[in-house]
């Protein structure tokens, strides 16, 4: 028994056929082709020189074949292999294989709002590329969030390592007057270096920003007005020790965090009263009974439409004036109808704006592509100005929002960490603790990133370059901490199964306390592409971790590049890889000089005690202004 496979001259697709001949055999049922692995859909055909009574056939690849070489074989009855050979798949001419698709938006439809959301997903010969940008006319170049998980492609695509998180995301803002729309242009530019680029074919598409009904805006006056008159009601002494907190959430996370740190300043050192008000109950909640501090909880700040609007901020009000707090600190960007809530209750108000996006990029993750209620989103704009005073936690971000209040009005205001108590160094018998109680090998490279597992945080292509480096850095190991089941998190899970990294990339859980990590760790990396002040870098500068992060907002006031660690391109892989391996390829000695200038420069704002004094300073002088008022 005879086989021949007719292999082609030069490289292949990813979905290709093969043809060939086989003797001795009476019907084809009897043999199989197999293609990288897979048995191959195979059907009889005509042969043109096949040996006399040889039978044909054309073998089709059942799914799609990632780049390189590929094996081919043929079996006989029981399995005997007749023959084998190997196909290249790659790109024949100048450019890449591509697989993708460019989802939304679709071609001559309307967007309603003044933001385009461009999705897709691509594969750059066979693998997620590094860098995706989205240009839609009149924004200039948007550099998309790539590498989101994408099911339905792993699923199609079952042997290509990242089809499960090779989906993309840009939203991207178009200045449209309200009541006005514009035709723009959509086209979207994928590259890997070393391997090349494709670019999509132009689209176009309607941007349309309503303007909102007229009788929205004199529904809203009146019920103002309605609201107005019932606080006049209510009579209350205000206490200007007190701080009436409205906050977003008590559950584990950044900003919360911070708040109960701030909290517990407050109270334990500057003999603050304080009442929390929150629409989400969580764990923290019993750090603040531990204060002493009361938690009311209300409903989800309600924004659908002006009524419900005005309904929750006009109780939110009622509240906020009956609680006899003499000055409000409102927590997040998101809790704006508290913030409108706290000045219709005449207490003077402080706004923390944690978040570095623009309203409309903001507005769109939280409330989807309708967004808000033209007169809800006034209304948010007007409390932005109308605050007392708008407090960040960076520069980058209090600039971004510099428009829409009086620059006497903003202030930055650094956090801290508890974790200064280290000095910016962690002892080698406390490193060897660390990474025995962890279970991390002595001698590994110990890459530590420490964030709640989601898109934005870009672990996915940490991930992919740490696959990229591990050849020359064979006891790298990358610790992720803040793992949890979310179509992302799953996501990353396949990624490292189909990668064969389970060696090399640890997905760990959400830790209320990750210190150990801290302890443990070689090197610490941020791979977010929007941040303020990563809390994790701080901790990180206190421990005694060269820093490698995104140049996103307050991470570049904190770290400069090649002096206090080492900075990149956020939703890069190129660039994270090459900051990844400058890094590595400093010396020891370097390194501690590198972490060492970064704890001094910080040294200053590291203790969290610090900047409840200066908030205690800010909500004192807002409640003796109010008093006099």
């Amino acid at each position: 028994m005879t086989a021949y496979v007719d292999m082609p001259a030069g490289p292949v697709g990813h979905r290709f056929e093969l043809r060939g001949w086989v003797t001795d055999v009476v019907s084809l049922g009897e043999v199989s082709v197999h293609i990288a692995g897979r048995r191959a859909e195979v059907r009889e055909d005509e042969y043109p020189g096949a040996p006399r009574g040889a039978v044909g056939w054309v073998a089709l690849t059942a799914h799609a074949v990632p780049n390189g070489p590929q094996p081919v074989s043929v079996f006989g009855p029981g399995g005997e292999l007749l023959t084998s050979d190997v196909v290249v798949v790659g790109p024949a001419g100048d450019g890449p294989l591509h697989l993708g698709s460019l989802d939304g938006p679709e071609a001559d439809s309307t967007v309603e709002g003044d933001l385009v959301l461009v999705t897709g997903w691509s594969l750059l010969d066979s693998r997620a590329p590094s860098r995706i940008e989205v240009f839609v006319e009149g924004s200039g170049v948007t550099r998309a969030r790539s590498r989101l998980p994408r099911a339905d492609v792993a699923g199609a695509f079952p042997d290509f390592a990242d089809a499960g998180v090779c989906g993309f995301e840009a939203r991207v803002p178009v200045e449209v007057p309200p009541g006005a729309e514009r035709r723009v242009s959509v086209r979207v530019r994928v590259s890997t270096h070393g391997v090349g680029e494709w670019t999509s074919p132009v689209r176009f598409v309607t941007v349309r920003n309503p303007d909102g009904a007229a009788e929205d805006d004199l529904l809203a006056d009146r019920l103002e007005e309605q609201s107005t008159r019932l606080l006049t009601r209510v009579e209350a002494r205000p206490d200007p020790k007190h701080v009436l907190v409205l906050t977003h959430s008590l559950a584990i996370g950044g900003g919360q965090l911070w708040l109960q740190e701030l909290l517990t300043g407050l109270v334990k050192k500057h003999n603050w009263a304080a009442t929390v008000v929150t629409p989400i109950d969580g764990a923290l909640r019993d750090d603040c009974t531990a204060l002493g501090v009361p938690v009311h909880l209300t409903s989800h700040y309600r924004i659908g439409d002006i009524a419900s609007y005005e309904g929750h901020v006009s109780e939110l009000a009622l509240l906020a004036k009956a609680s006899g707090a003499g000055v409000a600190l409102v927590n997040t960007l998101g809790a704006f109808g508290a913030a409108d809530a706290a000045k219709r209750a005449g207490l003077p108000t402080a706004w923390v704006v944690h978040e570095s996006f623009e309203l409309a990029d903001f507005s769109f993750l939280n409330w989807g592509p309708a967004g808000l209620a033209p007169t809800v989103k006034r209304r948010w704009e007007h409390s932005l100005g109308a605050v007392d005073r708008l407090l960040f936690v960076a520069d980058a971000t209090k600039e971004m929002f510099a428009r829409y209040s009086a620059p006497e009005r903003c202030r930055t205001i650094r956090y801290g960490t508890p974790m200064v108590r280290f000095g910016g160094r962690v002892g080698e018998h406390r490193r060897r603790e660390a990474r025995e109680r962890l279970g991390v090998p002595q001698d590994a490279l110990l890459l530590l990133n420490v964030g709640v597992v989601e898109p934005r945080k870009g672990q996915a292509g940490l991930i992919a370059a740490v696959e990229r480096i591990r050849p020359l850095f064979p006891e790298l190991v990358l610790a992720v901490i803040g793992q949890h089941p979310t179509p992302f998190g799953l996501a990353l899970d396949d990624l490292v199964e189909r990668g064969g990294l389970t060696d090399s990339v640890r997905l760990v859980p959400i830790q209320r306390d990750p210190t150990p990590w801290f302890h443990a760790a070689d090197f610490f990396v941020n791979s977010s592409d929007v941040e303020s002040l990563p809390r994790s870098i701080l901790e990180a500068v206190c421990c005694g971790l060269p820093v490698v992060a995104s140049d996103v907002f307050g991470a570049r006031e904190m770290i400069e590049d090649a002096v206090t660690g080492w900075l990149f391109e956020p939703n890069d892989v190129d660039a994270l890889t090459v900051a990844l391996l400058r890094a590595f390829e400093t010396s020891a000695d370097e390194r501690r000089e590198v972490a060492g200038r970064a704890f001094d420069k910080l040294r200053d704002w590291l203790d969290p005690t610090g900047y409840a004094d200066e908030y205690s300073e800010v909500l004192t002088d807002l409640a003796n202004q109010g008093m006099r008022s």
